[in-house]
């Protein structure tokens, strides 16, 4: 059976092609579209950028690995499970890493879509309308500090496994979050 793939996942499938021969900061949006078939003008309708492109690719697979938080899964196991998407396909999240930086980069956008999520998650798991200021805060400080520390270890000599770093970033959570994420 031949299965459709959406025309995001046709642009994701050919930004990973080209990311292969060169680095993601010098593929063209033309280059992309027609690797693929498609037109600029079709990429346009549903990415803002390569950026939002490279952003969307792992953003869904994040979304994906916190559907079992808190109902099975620790916090500890969603922050070793970001780790593992990157892990998979190890060449390509490199190239991210490396070559995507900026204020509109890969990092912050993937950083900010998780802050999102966990946020959406606790307040929907503790019944909040709102997270206080501090709460807020501490969220952002902390996902940003996870997010540097898991990009040092992906693109470092990553002296210990991931389970072992994601023990540490939990261990190291501020304590207005602990109630938030480890009490569940």
């Amino acid at each position: 059976m031949i299965i459709r793939q959406s025309t995001e996942e046709l642009l994701a499938e050919s930004l990973k092609e080209l990311a292969k021969f060169k680095g993601v900061d010098k593929i063209t949006i033309k280059e992309l579209t027609a690797n693929c078939g498609l037109t600029p003008p079709t990429f346009y309708n549903h990415f803002r950028d390569k950026y939002d492109l490279m952003a969307w690719i792992y953003n869904r697979r994040v979304e994906a690995s916190i559907k079992n938080f808190g109902r099975g899964d620790s916090f500890e196991d969603v922050v070793c499970k970001w780790m593992e998407i990157a892990l998979e396909d190890e060449r390509f999240y490199t190239n991210l890493l490396k070559n995507a930086v900026g204020q509109n980069s890969f990092r912050y956008a993937t950083n900010d879509h998780a802050i999102k999520l966990l946020a959406a998650w606790i307040k929907a798991r503790h019944n909040l309308r709102e997270l206080a200021d501090e709460q807020n805060w501490c969220l952002r400080f902390y996902m940003r500090a996870i997010s540097e520390t898991i990009n040092d270890w992906f693109l470092g000599r990553r002296e210990i496994s991931s389970r072992e770093l994601a023990k540490l970033l939990v261990e190291w959570m501020p304590a207005p979050l602990k109630p938030l994420l480890l009490h569940i």
